[in-house]
């Protein structure tokens, strides 16, 4: 046998004990990696659990601090409240998963200040007040514009709440304002942009002033029955949507717009100073001829009620308004109904173009009016002489006829059921249910002479306005609606006579 043969029992035994080795080598190693995983996953899930621990506690010391400012801001010391409030503005800083709590608690207590009527108590305590209220609107505002500490919370609901000034400059975009029966202490400026749906402003009270730019996209203003101490301003370059200012106090009140495409709600609003709506500079054009638009400015006051330059005038209602009115160089396509209008301290018709029917129907006029250049077309002569107020042949006495008059010679019935009857799948319910109790009551106080009256359009197309806002109908029903019953209103005496 040579030698270092391959088959030496020496040489297999030692290659066997080499693998051996080898496996039994590469087990420890194996075993050693699955020990160390499971160290590592161990170490992971304990690193987790600190973590996790870190976060249950680090939460739990939040809703301690929490509840400590909350304490705090419901103390009855004035200074104990301001103290509970900083506690929790720093509070929402830190703790992201609070911010919203934070606010939440912030805001109802501003409502409960305005409920309790806190700020009416006597001046030492409400001096306090005021302090809280300042420092809580300032810091949380503060917080929601861009450049501030950013709060992830869910903001713009100041209903019923008692705020500082409201200055939404440089903020980001509220998907919704709500200001309804807020009492701000000092202005409010809402710039184009800050919100993204139209402020509600119901019955908000405001010791300073109010300045609104509209935003494209923006549906129905409601400032109906809001006090603003200050002015009232409203501008754009286009109003698409209703205003309902019903009810509205302010010092003066500026709708700078340069084309009115909706409806106009001011009925008993007081104005202490001036009432403008258009753009006097540049002039103003209001609805369309197929679509006209209404003003409606009933039972209210002003010093001063300034509508010049209008290329298009409104539907203009001034039913028993206080104040002067100055209409110079507008043109009026429909009726102007100023039936009972107290305008003894100023009346401007200077270079004005009445088309329609203009009604002064137990109007008081001063003894002086602008008449320079007044253009009076037939139909708003047929309206002056069937009115009854001072100074009647004077105002008579000017202008230019451009269409010749209504026959008055019409005793027929308002038939509002039978041109309403056509339109009445198109209109929606809440829309008919206003038509027909608006329509109902003029029928029930029908006027035996009712087609010769120039202002009975005036009052039924303002009914329909009025009908169409609270309904929130479509501009296209509104003036189906309207184009119906004019036509009803208008259809001539050989129409009907052989019925």
């Amino acid at each position: 046998m040579q030698a270092g043969s391959s088959s030496s029992p020496i040489v297999v035994a030692a290659t066997l004990i080499a693998g051996g080795l080898t496996a039994a080598y590469a087990v420890l190693r194996l075993r050693a990696h699955l020990v160390s995983e499971e160290r590592g996953r161990l170490d992971r899930n304990e690193d987790r659990r600190a973590i996790e621990k870190h976060r249950s506690d680090q939460e739990i010391a939040f809703v301690e601090r929490f509840s400590k400012a909350v304490a705090l801001l419901s103390a009855d010391q004035s200074i104990s409240r301001i103290a509970g409030a900083h506690l929790i503005l720093a509070l929402g800083d830190e703790w992201p998963n609070g911010a919203q709590r934070c606010l939440d608690v912030l805001l109802s207590h501003l409502r409960g200040i305005h409920e309790t009527h806190a700020l009416e108590a006597e001046s030492s305590s409400s001096r306090g007040v005021v302090d809280e209220i300042r420092l809580i609107t300032d810091e949380v505002f503060r917080r929601l514009r861009a450049n501030g500490p950013a709060w992830d919370v869910v903001a713009g609901d100041f209903s019923e709440t008692a705020l500082a000034s409201v200055d939404l400059e440089g903020i980001k975009p509220l998907h919704l304002l709500d200001l309804r029966r807020a009492h701000v202490l000092g202005n409010v400026a809402i710039p184009e942009g800050s919100t993204l749906t139209v402020p509600s402003m119901e019955g908000l009270v405001c010791d300073g002033q109010l300045d609104l730019v509209w935003s494209a996209g923006w549906t129905g203003l409601n400032i109906a029955k809001a006090e603003i101490a200050g002015s009232v301003s409203v501008t754009g370059r286009l109003l698409g949507d209703p205003i309902d200012a019903t009810g509205l106090r302010a010092e003066s009140l500026l709708l700078a717009f340069e084309s009115i495409q909706a409806d106009v709600l001011m009925e008993t609003a007081k104005i202490e100073r001036d009432l403008v709506i258009g753009n006097p500079g540049l002039g103003c054009e209001f609805g369309t001829e197929r679509a006209p638009v209404s003003v409606l400015l009933s039972n209210s006051s002003f010093e001063t009620l300034v509508m010049q330059r209008a290329a298009r005038g409104p539907r203009l209602d001034l039913r028993d308004a206080v104040g002067a009115v100055d209409l110079s160089y507008s043109s009026f396509e429909f009726e102007v109904d100023a039936s009972h209008l107290d305008a003894g301290s100023g009346l401007s018709l200077h270079g004005a173009r009445f088309d329609g029917p203009l009604v002064l129907d137990g109007a008081v006029v001063p003894a002086t009016v602008d008449l320079e250049g007044v253009i009076l077309s037939a139909a708003a002569r047929n309206a002056l002489q069937s009115s009854e107020f001072p100074f009647r042949d004077l105002v008579l006495g000017i202008g230019k006829s451009s269409a010749s008059p209504r026959s008055l010679a019409d005793d027929r019935p308002f038939d509002w059921k039978d041109a309403l009857n056509p339109l009445r799948q198109e209109l929606g319910v809440a829309f008919l249910q206003e038509l027909e109790a608006r329509m109902s009551l003029i029928e029930a106080n029908l006027p035996v002479d009712w087609p010769a009256k120039p202002s009975f359009t005036a009052h039924v197309m303002s009914e329909v306005a009025r009908a169409a806002a609270r309904a929130d109908a479509p501009a296209a029903s509104k003036y189906a609606v309207e184009s119906a019953l004019r036509a009803l209103i208008e259809e001539p005496q050989t129409a009907w006579s052989g019925r």
